[in-house]
């Protein structure tokens, strides 16, 4: 593997549309939310699952009006986001979407959750304060019937208590937990934020690292059978020792910098691994033939910036030529849609305000964004 990444190329991006929001996602008691990461479910549908949520336009932005019934299920005393804490704070929720064409934009159908259809209730059952501060999503796995959901228990935002895996067998509505928990601190901390997928060769493949914005990826291995057993015997590490690349070697980082929310999608006959990179300030995606490729050389890998940072008043939207690419203030996420292709390849933006602006003060934008640009296939492919 060698040593240093070399500069990504660039692409044409369009933001598409907002995916959340006053007026978008209102009548699902979220106004104020981030992530939307995206699985097709065993019935066909989308579902989009996203962090922290609030029924006001803003992080910790209280409800407004007469409560909705479902909110007294989440109720705390504490907080690690900005502004007050009120009772209808939820992490994780889901909306479904039965969009069939990425490129009309994303559409919410219904909410997931075991609440009324019409509120996106929290799918996972604790309190906010009583154990843990919030419980973060990192990504959503669906095996034949099943969906697996991997989540982060924070105690103060960054600091992972632990990680679990909750799964569904009703299509993602409702969760239950699979008793596999891991500890925050393995493998020096790379084992908190994960991402997913199925190689179709009987074993799925993690991407994980820190919650800190201050760490590489690592990949490891595990067989479908044993993915909710969290013993050290059925993970595999991707490692170099003794001049060679392999299964059960020491961990060794596969992609250095400062990561974080991440996603592993296969695409056509290869994989991508979509990433906010922090050291630059960007979303990047980087394209290669197989798992263990070499992630760092350009002659089988491709890497992309699909949008870059900018500076509050000085955004784009991308559709406008006079105004420049687009770019993003405040950016995070890059989670691809189901049902993208090489050429037409949607994903969402997540957008958080965290301090007074040019855009307004502290909270909001607080939201999650459709955009659309094109992403190159491996060298040979």
């Amino acid at each position: 593997m060698t040593d240093t990444p070399r500069q990504p190329a660039s692409t044409r991006t369009r933001k598409v549309k907002d995916l959340t929001g006053p007026g978008i996602t209102t009548a699902f008691g979220m106004e104020g939310t981030d992530l939307g990461i995206l699985a097709r479910t065993p019935g066909g549908r989308l579902l989009s699952v996203f962090g922290d949520t609030f029924a006001g336009a803003g992080v910790g932005a209280p409800h407004v009006g007469q409560p909705h019934p479902g909110i007294e299920q989440c109720s705390p005393t504490t907080t690690d986001r900005p502004g007050p804490g009120n009772p209808d704070w939820r992490s994780p929720v889901g909306l479904y979407s039965d969009t069939t064409d990425p490129a009309a934009g994303l559409e919410w159908a219904d909410a997931a959750g075991p609440g009324p259809r019409d509120y996106a209730s929290q799918l996972i059952d604790y309190v906010h304060g009583e154990g843990c501060s919030t419980v973060l999503p990192s990504d959503v796995l669906t095996l034949g019937d099943t969906m697996y959901l991997h989540v982060m228990v924070n105690e103060g935002l960054g600091n992972v208590l632990r990680t679990r895996i909750h799964r569904s067998i009703d299509d993602g509505r409702t969760w239950a937990p699979t008793g596999a928990d891991f500890a925050g601190r393995l493998e020096g901390g790379h084992r908190q934020l994960w991402t997913w997928e199925s190689g179709d060769d009987g074993y799925v493949y993690v991407m994980s690292t820190g919650f800190q914005r201050d760490k590489g990826v690592i990949l490891m291995r595990v067989r479908e059978e044993h993915l909710t057993d969290p013993g050290a015997d059925s993970w595999e590490s991707w490692g170099f020792q003794e001049g060679a690349w392999g299964w059960g070697n020491p961990t060794t980082i596969v992609l250095p910098g400062r990561i974080g929310e991440m996603y592993l999608r296969r695409c056509e006959d290869f994989w991508t691994l979509s990433f906010f990179d922090a050291k630059h300030y960007r979303i990047d995606c980087l394209t290669f033939p197989h798992i263990g490729a070499d992630l760092l050389d350009p002659e089988v890998t491709t890497r992309t910036t699909l949008v870059p940072g900018a500076a509050w008043g000085d955004e784009s939207d991308g559709t406008d030529p006079d105004a420049g690419p687009a770019r993003v203030a405040q950016l995070y996420g890059g989670c691809p849609v189901p049902g993208s292709t090489p050429e037409d390849w949607h994903f969402v933006v997540s957008q958080w305000n965290t301090h007074d602006s040019p855009e307004g003060p502290a909270g909001w934008p607080y939201r999650s964004m459709q955009f659309a640009t094109s992403i190159p296939r491996p060298p040979g492919r």
